[in-house]
């Protein structure tokens, strides 16, 4: 499944994934782009390649100067995808970046992957390591002020809260990358589940 329509998909696009912290960007984008033939990144992953743990920056450097290197990034990350298609998933926080926003604007599919937060608190609380999970109640706060980020850029809206496999999690993915589902989101106008 290349893209190709002799796969079954006439035309496959770029889907990046945003969500808070533990909604499971990495495992579902990782299988999208695995059944789709596309390249997966996670810009997470990548600033750990080239600057360290994430933990580390944020204790060594600070909070501001992660963001730059995170904003940096993700928008190298973009500018590539929009010439090959890729499914791309986005630290929890890269839409605090207003380039970041504005770029994703420009990108033909955006899933927000959504859980309540006291699902991605045990996910989070269970990984040590997350610089910003810390506390619960601070956790929580994160996560409302930053969902207003992610329906505004976000062109569909895909729960992921543990009631369904990650497999068909991923599928719903797919189907957007071959533009067949789901559209549009809040912020773009309706929710697609």
């Amino acid at each position: 499944m290349s893209g190709n329509p002799e796969d079954g998909f006439a035309r496959v696009s770029t889907v990046v994934l945003i969500g808070f912290m533990a909604a499971g960007k990495s495992a579902v984008g990782r299988l999208a782009a695995q059944r789709l033939q596309i390249p997966f990144v996670d810009t997470d992953a990548l600033i750990e390649q080239r600057e360290g743990p994430i933990g580390e920056i944020f204790a060594t450097r600070g909070e501001p100067a992660f963001r730059v290197v995170e904003r940096d990034i993700v928008m190298e990350v973009l500018e590539t995808a929009s010439r090959r298609p890729h499914v791309i998933a986005l630290g929890g926080g890269a839409v605090l970046s207003g380039d970041v926003r504005e770029a994703l604007e420009r990108q033909p599919h955006v899933a927000w992957l959504t859980a309540p937060a006291d699902v991605l608190w045990a996910r989070a609380a269970a990984r040590r390591g997350r610089p910003l999970a810390k506390d619960q109640q601070a956790f929580g706060r994160l996560f409302e002020e930053r969902n207003e980020l992610y329906r505004r850029v976000a062109s569909a809206e895909v729960l992921n809260d543990g009631s369904r496999a990650l497999i068909a999690v991923a599928a719903d993915i797919v189907a957007l990358a071959a533009d067949r589902a789901m559209r549009p989101a809040p912020g773009r106008g309706e929710v697609g589940r």
